[in-house]
């Protein structure tokens, strides 16, 4: 049976590079003011920055319904026989439900959904292992199974250059927002059980501060699968990611040290600067 791996635009990586990968996907929905674009096609983070700057507030983000979800995977099924779908952490978006909800309707254990439990390039990292596995002449069932016991080996964490988004999004209040400023306070947010959650900070220069980050990372998550890691990043400085990937290189740890921008779903809730490496952490699966 051809199996195909889908995903969402919250996997932070570009069109171009699904669409090359062979990799279907649906875009979800951004809102400045009483307009909607979608993610991917038609905004950029750029637009979210400018809109920010201007009006003083976050846009929105939209997920898909269960019947945009089952529209894309009954397109999909036009060409293969089954689906796995990767999919954004379930406690951080109804996009997982939604996905679900549509694989139900659809029946006939056409469409096998997968939680992600990370954001990002987490869930890319899954993607990518779930696309290696249907290459390899795994069915559907088994590939969402190994999928899913893989997700909760995967490190993904940033470190949030600036916690105004935080603010304006509600998830800091004005006086922690105004001490971090005043303090020059940089968070580190992780992937923990499915929830972003704030495990330490960091004060200092940006390229200092994200070294001393990947090196505690990398010395806490120490058994990485060497295949690949991501440096992901909401339109950092250009010098401080070329200075951060080299440096990650310079470990000699993965064969593979990808940068890669995130859309703006993800950068509706992040701001302009944050960083983060992500790769899964269980040496290495066959």
């Amino acid at each position: 049976m051809k199996v195909k791996i889908t995903t969402d635009s919250t996997c932070d990586t570009t069109k171009e590079f699904l669409e090359k990968q062979g990799i279907p996907y649906l875009p979800c929905l951004v809102t400045l003011g009483t307009t909607d674009y979608t993610d991917t096609v038609d905004i950029k983070t750029s637009d979210i920055e400018a809109y920010v700057k201007k009006t003083k507030k976050l846009p929105k983000s939209a997920a898909r319904s269960a019947e945009d979800f089952k529209e894309f995977f009954n397109s999909v099924l036009k060409d293969c026989d089954v689906i796995v779908h990767i999919s954004i952490s379930s406690e951080l978006s109804c996009l997982y439900n939604n996905a679900v909800k549509a694989s139900e309707e659809i029946g006939g254990n056409k469409v096998y959904v997968v939680n992600s439990r990370v954001l990002s390039t987490g869930t890319l990292l899954l993607v990518l292992y779930a696309k290696e596995l249907a290459e390899k002449g795994e069915d559907a069932k088994t590939i969402a199974e190994k999928a899913g016991h893989r997700a909760y080996a995967i490190q993904a964490s940033f470190v949030v250059d600036t916690i105004d988004y935080l603010y304006k999004g509600g998830r800091c209040s004005a006086m922690a927002a105004f001490g971090a400023n005043l303090l020059k306070l940089k968070p580190k947010l992780q992937l923990v059980d499915g929830k972003i959650i704030s495990t330490g900070k960091y004060r200092g220069k940006s390229n200092i501060v994200l070294k001393k980050y990947i090196d505690e990372t990398l010395s806490t998550y120490n058994n990485p699968d060497k295949k690949r890691c991501f440096i992901t990043h909401a339109d950092a400085d250009e010098d401080i990611v070329k200075d951060v990937v080299e440096y990650v290189k310079s470990k000699n740890i993965f064969d593979d040290v990808i940068e890669t921008h995130a859309n703006c779903t993800i950068y509706t809730h992040c701001g302009k600067g944050t960083l983060g490496i992500l790769y899964i952490n269980d040496g290495g699966a066959d």
